[in-house]
């Protein structure tokens, strides 16, 4: 495998969705690269090695001289194909960590230390691998990289082009707040009074941002 990097301080509860584009070519004067011979991947987490989400999917190459002839959508699907779009939805980030925790009980073979992955419920031609213990709220690296599936196997020759890397899908899902005064006169003993106040996640005025918002009640 072979992958870049980029270090970053991100909270990304507020997100449902993770998506980038990704194109594949052969390289010139080498043996054709075929589909599925190549994946991409990328990891979130907080670190690149320990702790950290994966999740990797197979490329559909692009034939050769491939271009926007028209500049139509049609020609745009041929240079980044729909196959290639990676669409990562956070919930199976999360579901392939509750299923190792799950497994951990019942396997001692499985640890924190061992990378567990699991097909994509969306999509089974898709996988997610989670690494020690990482957490959406602290997302610290993200790499991108490139695989050989066939570890061990012919060695494979191929360009890959990803782009616009976004967070997608914010949860729409307002919070509230209340404040409450309560103040009473106790005959000749005195005044007591009582203030209090509660927000939810989801909460935040008009001019904050997503990433602003409360996070917890």
């Amino acid at each position: 495998a072979r992958g870049v990097y980029k270090n970053t301080d991100m909270d990304v509860r507020s997100y449902k969705k993770m998506k980038m584009y990704v194109h594949a070519e052969s390289f010139p004067n080498e043996a054709p690269l075929g589909n599925s011979a190549a994946t991409v991947f990328i990891r979130l987490g907080s670190d690149y090695t320990n702790n950290y989400y994966e999740y990797e999917i197979p490329l559909t190459v692009t034939p050769p001289n491939s271009n926007y002839q028209s500049g139509s959508i049609q020609d745009q699907y041929k240079v980044w194909p729909a196959e290639n779009e990676m669409i990562l939805d956070f919930k199976s980030l999360q579901t392939a960590k509750q299923l190792r925790n799950i497994d951990m009980l019942n396997n001692r073979n499985i640890t924190l230390q061992t990378p567990y992955s699991i097909q994509d419920p969306n999509d089974a031609s898709k996988r997610v691998t989670v690494l020690g213990n990482p957490n959406l709220s602290t997302v610290k690296t993200i790499m991108i990289g490139i695989r050989n599936p066939n570890d061990g196997g012919s060695s494979i020759c191929g360009e890959v082009w990803v782009n616009e890397l976004r967070l997608t899908d914010f949860d729409e899902k307002g919070g509230w707040a209340a404040n409450a005064r309560v103040t009473a006169k106790l005959a000749d003993f005195g005044t007591l009074s009582l203030a209090g106040s509660i927000s939810t996640p989801g909460f935040g005025s008009i001019e904050k941002k997503v990433g602003d918002r409360s996070r917890e009640t």
